[in-house]
């Protein structure tokens, strides 16, 4: 008696990319625009809290600016070097609160996420214009434009690998999915997401 083997076919295995892994299973256009759009509420959030601290009349917590002159000058006596010094402080601050929203601009554009810096050059020099005309306890100053740009394009740089990654997950999917497409002008829409 001879006995045979029959097989059944099973579950199609699921296609490989080129490099051997394995295609994204969710669609990155909707997890694109959904991080996006969190990314967006986050940026409103932050810039109603910069506008709060760039529009206040006066300068904001006077007596702990005070307080950070008076525990710097205490330190320069003990031996911290002289360049470290309230400006610096204040100038790093100015870089730390762009920071934010640099990063969280680039990440809410879909391309062009460069512009985000020049948006907050502007922003910068806009407030400063206000400061300037507006608000007589406050003082308008280059270097706090020059400040808050490089913070957001430090901001920026911190999003490159957030976005490259964001870009290869949507080549990925589109190469692994091509098949599955119905048409070029869908994979194309698929793309632009």
């Amino acid at each position: 008696m001879v006995m045979m083997s029959v097989q059944t076919p099973g579950p199609d295995p699921q296609p490989t990319l080129e490099g051997g892994g394995r295609p994204p299973t969710a669609d990155p256009a909707r997890l694109d625009l959904a991080a996006r759009r969190a990314a967006g509420a986050l940026l409103l959030v932050i810039v109603a809290v910069v506008a709060v601290i760039v529009f206040w009349p006066g300068p904001p917590d006077p007596s702990g600016q005070s307080a950070l002159e008076a525990f710097l000058r205490r330190q320069h006596e003990r031996g911290l070097p002289d360049w470290i010094s309230f400006g610096l402080i204040q100038n790093l601050a100015n870089v730390v609160m762009f920071l934010p929203l640099g990063y969280l601009g680039a990440l809410a554009m879909r391309r062009h996420n460069y512009l985000v810096v020049a948006a907050a050059a502007l922003g910068s020099g806009l407030i400063e214009l206000v400061q300037l005309l507006l608000l007589p306890h406050r003082v308008a100053s280059w270097p706090d434009i020059a400040s808050n740009t490089v913070g957001a394009l430090v901001g920026l740089l911190l999003a490159v690998p957030v976005l490259r990654r964001r870009r290869k997950r949507r080549r990925q999917f589109l190469r692994g999915h091509r098949g599955a497409v119905d048409s070029d002008r869908r994979a194309a829409r698929i793309a632009r997401i």
